[in-house]
C-alpha cells in the first residue's frame, strides 16, 4: 500500500517525468527571478512556495530527479559567466550540466525511501548540505519575501553618515593595466565627493583598487592623507609572504587597517580538492596561478566608536563571518562585475536579507555592476 496518504496524482496532467520537474523546479525559483524583474509579490511567493514543498514530498523519484536538476541549472546558471574572462567557454556546458545532477541527484537521494515523514526529514536535510563548500542553495530562503517570515529589524541605523558610490566597471576593464589609472582616478572622485559633502564614511566595492595596495607606497600614502578627512573603506588585494588576499583596507585618520577574506569562493578563489587536483587545475585551466589564502577569522572595524564585521563578497552570505559578532552592524563589498548581466545580485541580495533577519543585521552592500544597497 501506498505510504503516501496525501499523494495528488501528479501524473494526471503528465507522465513526463522531465516536464513534471520542470514545472516544479519554475515554481520554486520563481520568487529569484520575480525579485530579478521587480515584481515580486509575497502573496504570490507564500502559494508558490507551499505548492513547491508539498509537490517535493509527493512527487515519485524520477520527477524528484529533474526538479532538483532544473533547479540547480535555474539557481546557478550564472556561475558559468565568469569562464568567459578565463577563456574556458567550451567549459560552459560542463558547468551547468554539473550543478543540474548534482542537484538532481540529491533531491533524488530524498526520495530513495517511500514514506512521506522519511521524505520530509530528508528534503530538509538538504538545507544542511553544501556541495564543495558552495552554500547559495537554502531551502528556505523561497520564505524571505513570504507571509512565513515575521522578521522586524529591532536595531538602529549607526550614528554615521554613510556614502556608498555607484560602480559600473566591466570585468574585461577592471584588470587591464590600460585603465588601471582611470579606476584609480575615479574612486579617488568618489572620495574627494564624500569628503566635500562631509560623509564620516566612504565604502567603496571589492578589489575597487585593482592592484597590490599595501605594496603602493604612493597610493597609500594619499589615501591616508585624505583619511584626515573622512574614513575610507575601500577593496584591493594583498601580497603577504608571497601570498595573495583578497582584502578590505580602512583608512581611519591616517591609520590602516587591513581585514583579509576568511571564506574563499570554491572554484574562484580555492579549489576544493586534493592538492593533486587543485595543482593540476591551476596549471591547465587557470595559467599556472594559485590559490588565495585565507583569513583564520572575521575582522572588525572600528569607525568613529561604531564596530562593523567586514565581509568579503561570497563570505557575507555564510554563518562562518558572523560568529562571535560584537554588534549588529555589517560591512559587506562585492564585485559583480563576474557575473553580470545575470540573476547573481539578486541571488545574492536575496541572500544578504536571509542573513540578516537570522543575525538581526543591519548590513552596507558595497558592489560594483549592480546596485549598492542597505539592508536591515
Amino acid at each position: 500500500m501506498n505510504p503516501f496518504f496525501l499523494r495528488i496524482n501528479f501524473q494526471k496532467y503528465t507522465k513526463n517525468s522531465i516536464i513534471n520537474g520542470f514545472i516544479v523546479s519554475i515554481l520554486f525559483s520563481s520568487f529569484i527571478y520575480f525579485e530579478y524583474f521587480d515584481i515580486s509579490n509575497k502573496f504570490v511567493n507564500t502559494v508558490l512556495v507551499l505548492i513547491s514543498y508539498i509537490l517535493f514530498v509527493i512527487l515519485d523519484k524520477k520527477s524528484i530527479f529533474f526538479t532538483g536538476f532544473f533547479i540547480g541549472i535555474l539557481w546557478f546558471w550564472w556561475v558559468s559567466y565568469s569562464l568567459v574572462y578565463y577563456e574556458l567557454i567550451y567549459l560552459i556546458p560542463l558547468v551547468l550540466l554539473s550543478f543540474g545532477l548534482v542537484y538532481g541527484i540529491l533531491f533524488y537521494i530524498t526520495a530513495i525511501v517511500d514514506n512521506i515523514f522519511v521524505r520530509i526529514v530528508l528534503i530538509y536535510c538538504l538545507t544542511f548540505i553544501e556541495p564543495f563548500g558552495f552554500n547559495w542553495f537554502k531551502l528556505d530562503l523561497p520564505l524571505v519575501n513570504t507571509y512565513f517570515s515575521t522578521y522586524k529589524s529591532s536595531i538602529k541605523k549607526p550614528p554615521l553618515d554613510i556614502y556608498m558610490p555607484s560602480y559600473n566597471i566591466s570585468q574585461d576593464k577592471k584588470w587591464d593595466s590600460k585603465y588601471l589609472d582611470e579606476i584609480i582616478n575615479i574612486n579617488i572622485r568618489n572620495i574627494d565627493f564624500a569628503i566635500k559633502n562631509n560623509y564620516d564614511l566612504v565604502i567603496l566595492p571589492e578589489t575597487a583598487f585593482p592592484v597590490l595596495l599595501n605594496k603602493q607606497k604612493d597610493l597609500l600614502k594619499l589615501l591616508k592623507e585624505k583619511s584626515k578627512y573622512i574614513t575610507i573603506v575601500t577593496g584591493a588585494l594583498s601580497l603577504d609572504n608571497n601570498q595573495y588576499l583578497n582584502s578590505t583596507y580602512m583608512f581611519n585618520k591616517t591609520k590602516l587597517t587591513i581585514a583579509n577574506k576568511v571564506v574563499l569562493v570554491p572554484f574562484g578563489e580555492k579549489i576544493p580538492l586534493p592538492k593533486v587536483f587543485v595543482d593540476l587545475i591551476n596549471k591547465y585551466f587557470f595559467n599556472g596561478a594559485s590559490d588565495y589564502t585565507s583569513a583564520l577569522n572575521p575582522s572588525n572595524f572600528n569607525i568613529n566608536g561604531t564596530i562593523f564585521r567586514n565581509a568579503i563578497c561570497y563570505e557575507a552570505t555564510t554563518d562562518t563571518i558572523y560568529k562571535n559578532m560584537k554588534s549588529s552592524y555589517v560591512i559587506a563589498s562585492s564585485n559583480n562585475a563576474w557575473f553580470t548581466p545575470s540573476i547573481e545580485p539578486t541571488l545574492q541580495k536575496l541572500l544578504l536579507k536571509y542573513y540578516a533577519q537570522k543575525y538581526n543585521l543591519y548590513i552596507y552592500h558595497s558592489s560594483n555592476k549592480s546596485k549598492n544597497m542597505i539592508i536591515k
